[in-house]
């Protein structure tokens, strides 16, 4: 089916599941609604987080596309799966697909979630994971200092980078945990910077794509994949002002064909 698939976001952090799509489908086209005007979703109550996500995603059907992935994990805990009883067409969350990757991954049982206030509060991990598997423990570690970090720039220099994630993570340097889950799509923008902390020694789960492996394969099977061979447009919407969305994207994912489009949506919460 030749119509594009749709990405929504706070910020940035959804580019890191955009690349994954285009990295294994390069003819698919992408529709991506950016939230810049209520970013960070995480400090924000459940209830506005709710009616920011359903708003960005009536925005991108009525743009046509033929599936949503929600790529934002406090988004993810706020709104699944109520969205899909709501919409007719495929929509993905990142939690289930980051908690299962981790249980794979993981030889101990524990894990370590590295996510966003909003994410953290809501226990979606947890009761994703433990429904799967009772026997895991879990370490929560809310890092909004991360996001910030990304959508300013800042982590483009090494030194402030590494900075802040040994600040952050020093108190898990030790910990039994053998596997890490990068539960905000921002955080796989700073992997490596986490992987190294951990000296290589744990398992970097990538809920972002994980999400994208799943949903590339159902889209597949449901024949919704497109059959063109010609190089996409790919159309960015941003909801308010992010005047560096365009410089991480091109550095994040270079040589595409893109336009971008500030919106502003007429409905307030």
């Amino acid at each position: 089916m030749n119509k594009p698939i749709g990405i929504m976001d706070s910020g940035v952090g959804g580019l890191t599941v955009m690349r994954e799509i285009i990295h294994a489908l390069p003819a698919e086209e992408v529709y991506y609604f950016a939230d810049s005007l209520n970013c960070p979703y995480g400090p924000k109550s459940q209830d506005e987080v709710k009616h920011y996500t359903k708003e960005a995603v009536q925005f991108l059907i009525d743009k046509g596309v033929k599936a949503v992935i929600i790529a934002c994990n406090t988004a993810t805990a706020a709104v699944m799966p109520e969205l899909r009883d709501e919409i007719d067409i495929p929509v993905y969350g990142v939690i289930n697909p980051g908690s299962l990757g981790a249980l794979r991954k993981s030889d101990n049982n524990e894990i370590l979630l590295l996510a966003t206030e909003g994410t953290i509060k809501s226990g979606a991990y947890e009761a994703g994971i433990l429904s799967f598997d009772k026997d895991v423990k879990i370490y929560n570690l809310a890092c909004p200092e991360f996001v910030t970090l990304i959508e300013s720039l800042d982590y483009e220099n090494p030194s402030i980078t590494k900075t802040a994630v040994a600040e952050k993570l020093a108190p898990y340097k030790d910990t039994k945990a053998d596997t890490v889950i990068l539960g905000c799509t921002h955080f796989p923008i700073i992997e490596k910077y986490i992987a190294e902390f951990f000296n290589g020694e744990k398992h970097i789960i990538d809920a972002g794509f994980e999400t994208v492996t799943i949903a590339l394969v159902q889209l597949h099977k449901k024949k919704l994949l497109t059959a063109d061979n010609n190089t996409p447009h790919h159309r960015i919407f941003i909801h308010g002002e992010n005047n560096t969305f365009e410089k991480v994207m091109n550095s994040w994912i270079p040589d595409i064909e893109y336009s971008i489009e500030n919106i502003l949506l007429q409905e307030t919460y």
